[in-house]
């Protein structure tokens, strides 16, 4: 089975997966940020012989699904080099025969994990309220999805969203990561940097910050304007697509792109969140 994105045929039987569906919704919704020029699903290293070339050596994301409605613990996804992707494929198959693999090729530097400005969990409950939760550099939202990592949160009544100012970093935040607490993050951040990167050792630690410094305001104005104000915008249309409750996966770039990963109901995280724990 190899599955593409770019086919509208393959669409529906994309759907049908946990993850993938979560990708076509980002996709759909924030389209202007969308950094994916390839996305296939596969279920099988034959699969992946047939497609392998058309990614780069250098560096590519990987990711596991599984179909709606199958309770399963996947291993997580990783980026790393293409000569890798077969043992990640027989990790995933061995866990769970039933998961497929989430091929994807990024636009240049978006798919970067160890220099970045950080990652954002936007979580919107239309008609009620908007949290916004943060990790700062060298972090991505992976840590925010599964529960690993909060740095900075804020919480927006729902009527207060579009008239959100520069004020708002301050006026609605709701916590902040103790210096303590964000050394161990840092910590289990470097662990799983080693992992994916081994040959990049000395590179990460000059890179992790050794404090949390808060949101840069940039960031913050980035993050509002290109996908807070733009949802809030379609949230009647979001509503009729059965969106009432959902959160986007945003990794922030060095240069400042936005990245969403996926976009999600809120079930889909909480299940996430338990299996990886």
């Amino acid at each position: 089975m190899i599955l593409d994105f770019n086919k509208n045929e393959d669409i529906p039987r994309i759907n049908l997966y946990k993850k993938s569906k979560g990708i076509m919704l980002a996709k759909k919704w924030l389209p202007e940020l969308n950094q994916v020029e390839k996305f296939y699903l596969i279920d099988s290293l034959e699969d992946w012989r047939k497609v392998e070339e058309e990614f780069p050596p250098e560096m590519m994301t990987v990711r596991c699904d599984c179909p709606r409605g199958l309770d399963a613990k996947l291993p997580s996804g990783e980026t790393f080099e293409r000569a890798r992707v077969p043992e990640y494929i027989k990790k995933v198959k061995s866990k769970v025969p039933d998961a497929v693999i989430i091929l994807e090729k990024m636009k240049d530097g978006s798919n970067e994990r160890i220099h970045t400005q950080g990652g954002v969990n936007l979580e919107m409950n239309i008609g009620k309220v908007m949290r916004l939760e943060y990790v700062g550099p060298s972090f991505d939202a992976r840590e925010l999805c599964a529960a690993k990592a909060a740095h900075e949160a804020w919480v927006i009544p729902w009527e207060d969203v579009p008239f959100m100012k520069d004020s708002a970093i301050r006026k609605y935040k709701v916590g902040e990561i103790s210096h303590v607490d964000y050394i161990q993050t840092a910590r289990e951040r470097l662990h799983f940097l080693f992992d994916a990167y081994p040959n990049q050792r000395a590179e990460i630690l000059r890179t992790m910050p050794t404090e949390f410094k808060g949101m840069d305001i940039r960031v913050f104005r980035d993050i509002r304007d290109k996908v807070v104000f733009p949802l809030w915008e379609k949230s009647e249309n979001l509503l009729r697509d059965g969106l009432n409750n959902f959160i986007v996966e945003i990794n922030i770039m060095q240069d400042g792109r936005l990245v969403p990963m996926e976009m999600a109901v809120q079930e889909r995280f909480k299940e996430k969140r338990e299996h990886e724990r």
